[in-house]
């Protein structure tokens, strides 16, 4: 399964829950095979034919150019993807990680064996290794190389997928650099932080332990608006702490929980939040974030709050009364209307009239 089939798919069992707003809707930019195109909210620029491979379709989910798809190439030879969107978790660990999980595990590839090991390196106009990039040699025909890469650009990531059936994965590499290379980037401002360097996600050193008798509860608006207003300060510290030359990957590294599988990683900061964790979907940038509520009623055990983020805003549902498992919390999800919602980079929460 590919990943726009797993994000359309992410999209009817989360949205079902949600306004019609929020469901996906893919579009073709009319944009001429001749012409460059600028992505104006982040000002990279996407030219003809970058390392010789001819740019053939632009897509976008969704509004706002949020998601952005770029094909290149020929499926016949060397074709290329890049994606390009605002991750709701600004982290190139673990999308990069999440992007290795779609290509280990995709039928087309067979057993594919990595190549190389996973390298940090400096995106164009920066210094620190923020990147990562990776190459694997499938197991069957026709390709005989595939690799990725996942950079960061402002709060934006890059992500782009690579495969041939004609070159090597060090003439793939190779290929890779110039695509990049080719594309043009936009200057970092002053006030923004360059991206610390990126080191792969290993494993977490326990696993979670999930209680099978956790419930939904019911949903409680006070909590509700408590889960939309962290949500709007957690973005407002992303902001500051970029400006005062930190990001949010500067703090400790995400681990990734054995409960993770190909639809969705589990990640967590083991040295801060021991009973919190952060569901990342597909490789798309949507998250589910589960922790420990404010403990609002003295009398009362905080229970589990779940925030559904995507990207462009955060949704607040039900909590649970003890700590539940992933597939819990996606179904629970599915079947769930949220209690409150906000939209990335504004402070009006809206209510869901009951």
């Amino acid at each position: 399964m590919g990943r726009r089939s797993i994000v359309a798919g992410f999209a009817l069992l989360a949205c079902s829950a949600l306004a019609p707003s929020a469901h996906a809707q893919k579009a073709v930019l009319d944009v001429p095979a001749t012409k460059k195109w600028q992505h104006a909210r982040t000002g990279l620029i996407v030219p003809q034919a970058p390392a010789g491979l001819p740019r053939t379709e632009i897509l976008t989910l969704g509004q706002g150019e949020l998601d952005i798809a770029v094909q290149f190439g020929d499926v016949n030879k060397t074709q290329a993807t890049l994606y390009l969107f605002r991750p709701a978790l600004m982290s190139v660990p673990v999308w990069f990680d999440r992007v290795e999980t779609q290509i280990l595990q995709r039928g087309a590839y067979g057993n594919p064996t990595p190549a190389t090991a996973p390298t940090g390196f400096a995106p164009p106009g920066g210094t620190a290794p923020s990147a990562l990039r990776r190459f694997y040699k499938p197991s069957k025909p026709p390709y005989a190389a595939t690799g990725a890469a996942v950079l960061p650009l402002g709060e934006w990531l890059v992500v782009v997928r690579i495969s041939s059936v004609e070159q090597d994965p060090a003439q793939l590499d190779a290929t890779l650099s110039a695509l990049i290379a080719g594309l043009g980037w936009p200057a970092r401002a002053a006030t923004v932080a360059e991206a610390p360097a990126a080191v792969p996600v290993q494993p977490c050193a326990a696993a979670l332990a999930f209680d099978k008798k956790a419930k939904m509860q019911k949903p409680d608006m006070t909590a509700g608006l408590f889960g939309s207003l962290l949500a709007v300060v957690a973005a407002d510290k992303s902001k500051e702490t970029a400006k005062a030359g930190e990001t949010a990957e500067a703090r400790p590294p995400f681990c990734r929980d054995p409960a993770s599988r190909q639809e969705q990683g589990v990640y967590r900061v083991e040295s801060q939040e021991p009973d919190s964790y952060t569901i990342a979907i597909a490789d798309a940038g949507r998250t589910v974030f589960v922790y420990r509520e404010l403990a609002l009623d003295p009398k009362k055990k905080p229970g589990f709050a779940v925030t559904l983020n995507t990207l462009d805003r955060a949704y607040s549902f039900p909590a649970f009364d003890r700590l539940p498992d992933p597939e819990k919390v996606m179904q629970a999800i599915a079947q769930t209307q949220p209690v409150s919602s906000v939209e990335r980079g504004s402070k009006t929460i809206s209510i869901r009239a009951r």
